[in-house]
């Protein structure tokens, strides 16, 4: 899954651009003019390190002696899905948002494995990287998962977890994701270039409208990254995560808000998590799919300031 970032920036370019630029320009270099606007925008910027054998490309503003949010997007996804949420926080919070290992501009590496647990150490190793101090965590779908493992084995380094429709334990109710990936069937990628407003329709509750330009950019990169992305799913398989029966071991405040018409991972795992978690406070949004810091990253990101607020009072 791509994020929702580039249809605004499609539409941003495009309001933007001189007559003779949007003839002259490759759509790459416009949509990318314009993911580069929207970063600005919310006080962030591209920075890169070496760590575990991979370059990691990865977003980072605010004041540097800031209480540090640490944000992991999700499967076949990338750092931009956060951009909006973290222009909330970014004049009063250290924003790290990474392409984790294996997917955006990050390195993709055949010889590795991008398993939960391989995923954790590179994880360590890039806060190490970055002589983190204990920071806030959270992450959405697959990122939820890695947060919530990471912050398992690494709890002297988490104040905080935020789960964003996470992966990571059950469904009570089936999604039609999992329904079909029961049946070998990886929905979350692209079939071919007519593909993506299905794509869209599974991810948000109200899929958005996308110019051509930005929608045949979106849709080749999606394809080019397809392979990989199904090397990605084979590991997750081989080595999975069940979380179910350790969430009590994680005593750290945590938030979880899910979209009350989430497709990918159904609304029902919200109280396997409620349930386990020691201190959690759980957020349904109504009228809202798989990726709320998208679809409404204003609320959703009102909701999680409250939850820091909150923290801090206690």
């Amino acid at each position: 899954m791509r994020t929702l970032l580039y249809f605004f920036l499609g539409l941003l370019t495009l309001a933007i651009a001189s007559y003779s630029a949007i003839y002259f320009l490759s759509p790459a270099t416009l949509v990318e003019a314009g993911i580069s606007h929207e970063r600005k925008q919310a006080g962030l910027e591209l920075k890169q390190i070496t760590i575990a054998k991979h370059n990691i490309h990865y977003l980072s503003g605010g004041p540097n002696n800031a209480p540090v949010l640490l944000m992991l997007h999700g499967y076949a996804a990338n750092k931009d899905n956060w951009v909006r949420f973290a222009a909330q926080f970014s004049d009063r919070y250290r924003i790290i948002a990474p392409d984790l290992p294996g997917f955006g501009d990050s390195s993709r590496l055949q010889n590795q494995s991008y398993d939960i647990a391989s995923q954790v150490e590179r994880l360590q190793a890039f806060v190490d990287a970055l002589k983190l101090p204990r920071f806030h965590i959270l992450g959405n779908s697959m990122g939820g998962m890695l947060a919530a493992t990471y912050s398992l084995e690494h709890s002297d380094k988490v104040l905080s977890l935020g789960l964003l429709n996470s992966a990571g334990v059950r469904e009570p109710k089936p999604s039609p994701r999992s329904l079909a990936w029961a049946e070998g069937r990886n929905i979350l990628l692209l079939e071919n270039t007519e593909d993506l407003d299905r794509l869209f329709e599974l991810a948000f509750n109200h899929p958005p409208a996308m110019p051509q330009i930005a929608k045949d950019y979106l849709t080749e990169k999606a394809l080019l990254q397809r392979a990989f992305n199904e090397k990605v799913a084979r590991d997750l398989l081989a080595k999975p995560i069940e979380l179910d029966d350790k969430l009590d071991q994680i005593t750290i405040p945590s938030l979880i808000i899910w979209g009350d018409s989430d497709r990918i991972i159904d609304m029902s795992s919200a109280s396997i998590f409620s349930q386990g978690l020691k201190q959690s406070t759980t957020i349904i949004m109504e009228d809202t799919g798989h990726l709320p810091m998208l679809e409404r990253p204003k609320k959703t990101a009102r909701h999680y300031q409250q939850f820091l607020q909150t923290i801090a009072g206690k």
